[in-house]
Formats: C-alpha cells, sequence, structure tokens
C-alpha cells in the first residue's frame, strides 16, 4: 500500500481494541503485507487441520466476526463520501462525519481502490489496499451470528464469486406468538446496502412454530426482498419427506437469477444451513477438506453446542460419498438430481458462482 501522511488504517478486530501491532503508516495485522480478514485464533484454525477446532471455539461465545478496518484522513468540510471498489467492480458508498471510518466484511484475496471527498467535493485522500488470501469469509450482520459468504474458495485456477450466497443465523426469535425481531437496523442495513440481500431462505420448521409466527411472503428485511420457507428437520442424516422436499424448494430458488443475492439460514445457520451449504459447494468443485473448514467454522458463532467431525461424518457426507461419480462434484449432482432438483436450476447456480 502507497504510504500517505494524511491517511492511517487501523485495524482491529470488532471486539478486542488491543489486537492491533504497529507498523509503519499502518497498525493491525497482516499477512504477507495484506490486510487480515481473520482473528487469530480463526486463522489458527483456518490454517491446520481442521480436526483442531475444538482447540480454538467450542460455540458458546461470539467469536465469528470478522477483523474491521478504520481508514482515516485529513480533516476538511464534513460529510465524507468515502467510494469503496472491489476487483469484482462492485462499489460500496459510505458517509461520515468524522475524518475517519470503520469498514468491514472486506473480501478475501481482494484488491481494493477507495477515494475520500469532503462536502466540497475536494478529493481528501485516494489509494488502494489488498486484503489476504484464504477461506471463509466470515461476516459481521449486527444482531445475528455465524454469518459468512459461500463464496471466495478456489476451484481449477477459478475462485467461485463472493457476495452471491450468504449464510447465517435465523433474522427473528424462534417459536414466539409475535415476529420477534433480532436483527439490529444496523444488521438490516448490512443485509440491505452492502450485500444487496433479495431473497430470504428460511429452513425452519413450520410444524412447531420454529420460524416465530412468520408466514411466507412476510418480510423482515422490508417490501423489496424475498421471504421463502422451505422447511427442514434437524438430522444429520438429513435425507427424508420434509428435508428432500425443502432441498427442492431451495435449489427451485436458486435455480432464477432474479433471486440473487440469497441470505440462507436456520435457526443458528449451522446443521440445515451447512447440509445445504455442503451440496451447493461440493457442486461446485470444492475440496472436502474446505468443506469440514467451513461447516465447522460455526463453532465460532454462539450456537450454545460444539459441532465435530463425527457429528455428520456419519450422516449425509457419508451418503454424499457413496454416490456414483468420479469426482465429489459429480456425487453432489447425483445426490441432488436423485431429490429430483433439476439440472438446470444446478446450471443457473453454476453461472451465478462461477460464471460459467
Amino acid at each position: 500500500m502507497k504510504a500517505n501522511k494524511y491517511f492511517t488504517l487501523l485495524l482491529l478486530p470488532l471486539f478486542c481494541a488491543a489486537c492491533s501491532q504497529e507498523k509503519t503508516g499502518l497498525s493491525g495485522s497482516f499477512i504477507e503485507e495484506k490486510l487480515a480478514i481473520h482473528t487469530e485464533e480463526q486463522q489458527a484454525f483456518l490454517s491446520g487441520p481442521y480436526t483442531d477446532i475444538v482447540k480454538y471455539a467450542h460455540g458458546d461465545a461470539e467469536m465469528s466476526r470478522p477483523l474491521s478496518s478504520t481508514l482515516s484522513w485529513k480533516s476538511g468540510k464534513s460529510p465524507y463520501l468515502v467510494t469503496l471498489k472491489d476487483g469484482d467492480g462492485q462499489t460500496t458508498t459510505y458517509t461520515s462525519e468524522e475524518n475517519s471510518l470503520a469498514i468491514t466484511n472486506l473480501k478475501l484475496n481482494m484488491q481494493y481502490t477507495y477515494t475520500v471527498k469532503d462536502a466540497s467535493s475536494a478529493t481528501m485522500l485516494e489509494d488502494s489496499f489488498a486484503t489476504q488470501d484464504g477461506i471463509v469469509r466470515n461476516l459481521y450482520v449486527d444482531g445475528v451470528t455465524n454469518v459468512r459468504d459461500l463464496g471466495g474458495y478456489a476451484i481449477n485456477g477459478k475462485r467461485t464469486k463472493q457476495g452471491v450466497i450468504f449464510r447465517g443465523g435465523r433474522l427473528n426469535e424462534n417459536k414466539t406468538e409475535e415476529v420477534t425481531v433480532l436483527v439490529s437496523e444496523q444488521g438490516k442495513k448490512t443485509l440491505l446496502e452492502d450485500f444487496g440481500i433479495k431473497t430470504e431462505i428460511d429452513l425452519r420448521r413450520l410444524d412447531n412454530n420454529e420460524v416465530g409466527t412468520l408466514a411466507e411472503g412476510t418480510r423482515v428485511l422490508g417490501e423489496g426482498v424475498a421471504y421463502y420457507q422451505c422447511p427442514m428437520r434437524y438430522d444429520y442424516k438429513m435425507p427424508g419427506v420434509l428435508n428432500d422436499n425443502g432441498l427442492r424448494k431451495t435449489f427451485g430458488i436458486l435455480g432464477k437469477k432474479e433471486n440473487y443475492p440469497v441470505y440462507l439460514h436456520c435457526s443458528i445457520g449451522t446443521d440445515r444451513t451447512g447440509y445445504v451449504a455442503w451440496l451447493i459447494n461440493a457442486y461446485l468443485g470444492v475440496e472436502e477438506d474446505l468443506l469440514w473448514k467451513d461447516y465447522l467454522f460455526s463453532n465460532y458463532g454462539a450456537i450454545e453446542g460444539s459441532r465435530v467431525v463425527s457429528s455428520i461424518s456419519k450422516g449425509y457426507v457419508q451418503k454424499l460419498n457413496n454416490m456414483p461419480g468420479e469426482t465429489l462434484s459429480e456425487k453432489a449432482k447425483a445426490y441432488l438430481l436423485e431429490r429430483e432438483v433439476e439440472e438446470s436450476e444446478l446450471n443457473v447456480l453454476r453461472e451465478m458462482m462461477l460464471g460459467e
């Protein structure tokens, strides 16, 4: 990154201001001179064997958030307009009354450019930076735990697209007689403005009011976001009439381009959400080691209990691996087709996530 006497980049965990390290013109965590997204505990897990997850996180505390970056610049006339553009061509604008701005939820392995202008349209700062390469793009949505991007994985020289499908915990409380919203107004703003969510897919059950009195078509996130219920039972084995029906409906929604970007969740965004996420990324060609990293990363969320490999290794993972096909992608496709997911829907998913 270019040095600028009016610029500092302060990189801090959202929950720990003591984790920064001093560096010329910068302070924070860096990996090969690129901004780190993960905390030290998260990076330790992601860099090692996935079976080591219980050394670092147990699902009993909120540890799922990424690091945050703060831009600061020379004082001018407020308010300031900050324009951030990533290498995918996505542009996000922010306003600030102060001569600094905290930015979170940056993409992995991404080059960014940005400009800062004051109220007189004078350019206060223009520069660029890059973020670390890595896996599991974890995210911060206020009021929601265990949020991350399904994209960002390297496959045969390509990388699955970030910002297309998001996974996480519920947006409203379970089993209430009146709808009780959990996601804060700031969290809604993140989902709507930063992520551009157009569709919410809810995998919670209806027969026990797990959905918290929400009816299909209700819009926790507002009128511009479609809400679909695709109920599934919580079961590591997963196949079954209800779950197969929910799976078909889910992939039917993912099979329409106009529904993207999508936010997918169950109650805590771990098991049913993990099941669908596993199938999506297995079909796209993500290797099994990375699928485990994604699934077990839920232990960093406030999920009230640990997940370990034995949780699902003899469930749908084993069934999927026993399907016909030479590759995991072929096996996942066979698994989905066996449950009457349409091949045309899978083709749309592939196009949205891989550009193919």
